[in-house]
């Protein structure tokens, strides 16, 4: 049996692609903010690709930073962090994807001065726009273990 395509139905397909083709707009088109994911859900969000980040944990603090002239995604570059002990060892640094899960990626460090600890990594290329990164270093200090995690966003 063949239907024929009435008035009626003719306006219901339209009406159907006209709210798909706005909400498919909406979706792609208004996406201006300049905000972070962290930021909208209100999280302490300090960027160590654009300042120093200092956090405490049972009276061993942290400084960590990221040295890069534009940051990439797929371009390597460099990372450090001063630690106030130096008798404070890193077991592992890696950089995990906060925003998206993007797998695990080494970030290799090596001490330079009693204290201070620097590397270099590279993130993945991400679909995102704008991706949260966390460089996540497991310490040692004494007998002691600790896990610091310290944020950075990659645009592109």
């Amino acid at each position: 049996m063949r239907d024929r395509l009435t008035g009626p139905k003719l306006v219901q397909i339209l009406l159907v692609l006209g709210i798909l083709s706005g909400a498919f707009w909406l979706r792609t088109c208004t996406d201006g903010q300049d905000t972070t994911v962290l930021e909208k859900e209100n999280v302490d969000f300090c960027d160590i690709a654009h300042e120093v980040c200092r956090q405490t944990q049972e009276g061993l603090q942290a400084e960590a930073r990221l040295h890069s002239g534009q940051l990439l995604p797929e371009q390597p570059f460099r990372l450090e962090v001063r630690f106030s002990d130096p008798g404070v060892r890193v077991t592992r640094s890696v950089l995990e994807g906060e925003s998206m899960y993007m797998g695990t990626l080494p970030a290799l460090l090596a001490q330079g001065e009693p204290g201070l600890w620097q590397g270099q990594a590279l993130v993945g290329a991400c679909t995102e726009a704008r991706m949260i990164w966390a460089w996540v270093l497991d310490i040692e200090q004494g007998e002691e273990s600790r896990r610091l995690k310290f944020l950075f966003e990659v645009r592109h």
